[in-house]
């Protein structure tokens, strides 16, 4: 008697819901082991070593070739081990945007600790317990509510605290604006950057020559996706693709745009 091919759990479930005869089986929320050692194969071995995992394991190909390229591209080795006492010592490291941890301050290589300013807003009054809440829809087909005139409006109406989280924020005129709000108008300004816009963030800054000096009022925060690590240590981290502003701990704008 033949011993039946092992299946792999997505596999399995595809061909359960396209057979009619199959009943519906109870949703199952667990890991799947097939999907993780894949995946391990392409961070470790590449995309051979990914196709033969899942031939191995009777797993379909559940990676998107942008999803697969993007592991690749981001895949990090794990860290080297202690140099042993008494070696030579290492020379001074470069710091670049690549070798940043999530939270690092604005700019780059700046040795200041948490701006003060971030530990005020717990003190500041919360209007916005007492308001009833709203929401409002705009769509990018409303040509009198461009969602860009939107953000642009939200920024120059905020008088205490702003935070802005972006993946990638490369766009002059807000930035001006942002800038106009904390050193004109005394605002505190939060942004938060995905760790992959770090650069590109960087190269509109140096374009338009603007230097520490210019964010006094203003912190600016790298963060990273969920990281994920594979057995033999190297790993790659996810994105952060949400797009939201916060004005003074009252109005809140998230959209699309970028």
């Amino acid at each position: 008697m033949s011993r039946s091919r092992h299946l792999g759990k997505i596999r399995k479930r595809l061909e359960d819901v396209k057979s009619q005869w199959v009943r519906p089986a109870r949703a199952d929320f667990s890991d799947n082991e097939s999907a993780r050692l894949a995946t391990d194969a392409l961070l470790d071995g590449g995309p051979e070593a990914y196709c033969r995992a899942l031939s191995q394991e009777g797993e379909v190909d559940f990676l998107s070739s942008v999803e697969a390229q993007y592991i690749q591209a981001q895949a990090r080795e794990p860290p080297c081990p202690p140099e042993p006492l008494g070696g030579a010592e290492p020379g001074p490291k470069a710091l670049d945007s690549s070798s940043l941890q999530s939270g690092t301050y604005f700019p780059v290589a700046s040795e200041g600790s948490e701006p003060a300013l971030l530990h005020s807003w717990a003190s500041a009054e919360k209007p916005y317990l007492k308001e009833k809440s709203s929401a409002t829809v705009y769509f990018q087909t409303d040509k009198h509510n461009n969602i860009r005139d939107l953000v642009r409006r939200c920024i120059t109406r905020t008088n205490q605290v702003l935070v802005i989280l972006m993946d990638v924020f490369t766009d002059v005129e807000i930035f001006c604006d942002i800038l106009e709000a904390a050193n004109k108008r005394g605002v505190f300004v939060c942004v938060l950057l995905d760790q992959g816009g770090v650069k590109l963030f960087q190269e509109m800054c140096d374009k338009v020559q603007i230097s520490d000096s210019h964010l006094k009022n203003i912190s600016i925060r790298s963060v990273e996706g969920e990281v994920y690590c594979a057995k033999s240590g190297r790993k790659f981290a996810g994105q952060i693709r949400e797009k939201f502003i916060i004005s003074d701990w009252r109005f809140v704008l998230s959209g699309s745009y970028r």
